[in-house]
């Protein structure tokens, strides 16, 4: 079970996250919805410990990554999770094979020469077959995506994250891409947390909805209570509505030092 307590998040005098309460039970898909730089990738960052939290704790499985350095039990922490990258994040100068088992070679014991039959194995639960030799250029995006998902699963984690997993992609491809995370669900009996603007997706793959706002927990339901929510909020952002207590102005889109790092969700 992952349990985040009153988690706060700052970057130089930007607050991102400013009290974040939320509980993902075992073997259930959160999916975390919100507007951009509301705080999504910061806490799933926050998670899988690449950011510390200023304030509060996040506990998985009981292990407070703050309590943790990389001399003690870090390294054992981070091998509970797979984490698929808003731009899947493949290295360009790897084969496919390669990139799948790169977290192997740093985070497990595993026998090298196993490599590339694991690599293989993985990306046959992702739909992929006799690509292992190729170059990250030479794949669409909807393949890259896949890729990174296979590299996620490589090391059989207990947990999977997912930043954004069907941004960028066309509609069709976006399903293959939620189909592939309900099949991985059921085969791998993983907890997972999906980051998403993609209402249809999450609606799709959600065991439970939880919308930031302003880097707060505004309500957390089953899809369809969120599909009737009464918060105002809630209501404006899964409708798409332009107009609501949500005010969206273009500075909100503005790149700024948090979100050039890819922490501000």
């Amino acid at each position: 079970m992952i349990e985040a307590k009153g988690v706060v998040k700052r970057f130089g005098d930007r607050t991102i996250l400013r009290g974040v309460d939320l509980t993902v039970e075992q073997g259930e898909t959160l999916c975390i919805i919100g507007g951009s730089g509301c705080g999504k990738s910061t806490f799933l960052k926050c998670v899988i410990g690449l950011l510390r939290p200023d304030e509060g704790r996040v506990t998985v499985d009981g292990l407070d990554i703050a309590e943790m350095n990389e001399e003690t039990r870090i390294g054992d922490y981070r091998r509970r999770f797979g984490y698929l990258f808003q731009e899947a994040a493949l290295f360009d100068s790897m084969t496919v094979w390669e990139n799948v088992t790169f977290g192997l070679r740093y985070l497990t014991r595993t026998d090298p020469s196993k490599f590339r039959s694991i690599a293989k194995d993985k990306l046959a639960l992702v739909g992929l077959k006799d690509i292992e030799d190729f170059k990250p250029a030479e794949l669409s995006g909807g393949m890259k995506k896949r890729v990174g998902l296979a590299r996620a699963i490589a090391a059989e984690p207990s947990y999977i994250l997912y930043d954004e997993p069907t941004t960028g992609l066309d509609p069709i491809m976006s399903d293959v891409i939620n189909d592939l995370i309900l099949d991985l669900q059921k085969q791998l009996k993983v907890t997972s947390i999906v980051v998403t603007h993609d209402m249809k997706s999450a609606y799709k793959i959600a065991s439970r909805i939880a919308m930031l706002h302003e880097g707060r927990v505004l309500e957390s339901a089953p899809p369809e209570a969120i599909k009737r929510s009464e918060n105002p909020y809630v209501h404006q952002f899964v409708e798409g509505l332009s107009q609501g207590p949500i005010k969206m102005k273009l500075k909100d889109y503005e790149p700024d030092a948090a979100a050039r790092q890819g922490t501000a969700g």
